[in-house]
């Protein structure tokens, strides 16, 4: 009696829903009494599509439009080493003019990149030196776009040294109107200077004198610029010459090797 008991309620249950749900069928066919609810969610389900689709969307846009950012910065790269390649071999054409007597090299400077330069050091200490991604032939000269900034001493596995025009340890025959110094650097940024008999000082150095490679030492070609006469100071019988350099190392990481013809 008992186990038949809660069988017969779930009849009744069954049979009361269905009388119920048939009635509000009937009531709704009749008057849409539920329309309202069913333009509620189809409204629903419209918004969501659409949210969905707008969502979509702007990743896809974020997608497109970093990926295209990304392709104008690599263009953007590759023309401004172009620019930079132009500069430098612009200088060395430019230097080696006919009016200054200088050696006729042919060849495209050999580009490389900066892998290692200490800023700190630069400014701080007097060696100057930086690591290239090319072991090119030593004791070969080095542009970058804005000029001749020293030579390749050092071969380090695959890399290159360069000790700067501005470094304590390095040395350049400079010619200076029709005068000839043998310059160093000091460990000063941008910076050598040379001693020269006074007698030398005259009409063709002066402040803002133009300096050139004199072609002594076998390095450096005859004819590049070097920078131009900051400071002159008398010394009793000598003369002082500071020379500012024309060029920065630290303007970009691309460098240019002047290789032989």
């Amino acid at each position: 009696m008992a186990s038949g008991t809660p069988l017969k309620f779930s009849r009744f249950s069954y049979i009361f829903f269905i009388v119920c749900f048939s009635v509000i069928l009937f009531f709704d066919s009749k008057n849409n009494v539920f329309s309202s609810l069913r333009v509620i969610q189809a409204s629903i389900v419209i918004t969501s599509d659409l949210l969905v689709n707008q969502t979509k969307n702007f990743f896809s846009s974020v997608y497109v439009s970093q990926t295209e950012k990304q392709k104008l910065k690599k263009e953007a790269r590759e023309l401004k080493n172009k620019y930079e390649a132009l500069l430098a071999k612009n200088f060395f054409l430019e230097s080696n003019a006919p009016n200054i007597e200088s050696q006729s090299m042919r060849s495209n400077p050999t580009s490389a990149k900066i892998v290692n330069f200490n800023a700190y050091k630069y400014i701080c200490c007097g060696v100057h030196e930086m690591l290239i991604s090319k072991g090119a032939p030593l004791f070969r000269p080095v542009l970058n776009a804005s000029g001749l900034i020293g030579q390749l001493v050092e071969r380090q596995g695959n890399l290159g040294k360069i000790l700067l025009l501005s470094s304590s340890k390095h040395f350049l025959p400079v010619l200076i109107g029709s005068s000839y110094c043998n310059a160093s650097g000091k460990g000063i940024p941008m910076t050598i200077s040379c001693r020269t008999d006074v007698s030398e000082i005259n009409e063709t150095i002066f402040r803002g004198q133009l300096v050139y490679t004199s072609g002594l030492g076998g390095i450096f070609p005859k004819g590049l610029k070097v920078g131009d006469v900051k400071e002159i100071t008398l010394l009793g019988d000598a003369a002082e010459i500071v020379i500012e350099l024309a060029a920065d190392p630290r303007i970009s990481p691309n460098v240019y090797i002047i290789e032989e013809a």
